[in-house]
């Protein structure tokens, strides 16, 4: 065999080595992540000066071959604390995430679409908000960035934080450079 197709041969192997390699690291990273929590938070509201009581549930699972599905459902308690009446509100969100080629523990919403329709990934120019995640040691952090009508932007931070007994989580919403909502609270695993 001659030296040229030996090392064609190098880089071919080389390179799936990468991938490979690529795909272990999100998946031990993302692994430990994997569960479902429940537990509760407190926000502060800051343009209302108020303070809401919120459920939360959340349940991390594999995704593909290295991404992940998180699903975190939110209630919103009325004035008076109670988990029925008019104004409780209830919010479920289900995102897929998938590995970013040549970034080790980042992760981007996967594109929408299926076997019969083409994959599209979100566009802000037309109201779709950009999500990313990453993971740093203990943390995981999904960003959202919108534009919004008026050309502004509106960002949130979900971080959650790995605990003995679950997860610490914190969230922030930003519009343009106001913080408008800051939220904390613990959950346990559950399984």
């Amino acid at each position: 065999m001659n030296p040229r197709t030996l090392i064609r041969a190098a880089l071919v192997a080389a390179s799936f080595v990468f991938v490979a390699t690529n795909g272990a690291f999100a998946n031990e990273a993302v692994s430990k992540f994997y569960g479902s929590y429940v537990g509760s938070g407190k926000a502060e509201v800051l343009d209302r000066t108020e303070q809401e009581v919120r459920d939360l549930d959340v349940t991390i699972e594999s995704f593909k071959d290295d991404g992940f599905t998180i699903q975190w459902i939110t209630v919103v308690r009325g004035a008076n604390g109670a988990r029925t009446g008019d104004d409780v509100k209830r919010r479920e969100v289900t995102e897929n995430f998938i590995p970013v080629e040549d970034k080790k523990n980042v992760f981007v919403l996967a594109p929408k679409g299926g076997l019969f329709q083409k994959s599209e990934l979100p566009n802000p120019l037309l109201g779709d908000a950009v999500r990313w995640a990453a993971i740093d040691g203990n943390d995981m952090t999904i960003y959202s960035l919108a534009i919004s009508e008026t050309g502004g932007s509106e960002l949130q931070v979900y971080r959650r934080s790995l605990t003995e007994k679950g997860m610490d989580i914190r969230f922030m919403r930003l519009q343009d450079e106001d913080v408008k909502v800051r939220m904390s609270g613990k959950l346990v695993r559950t399984q």
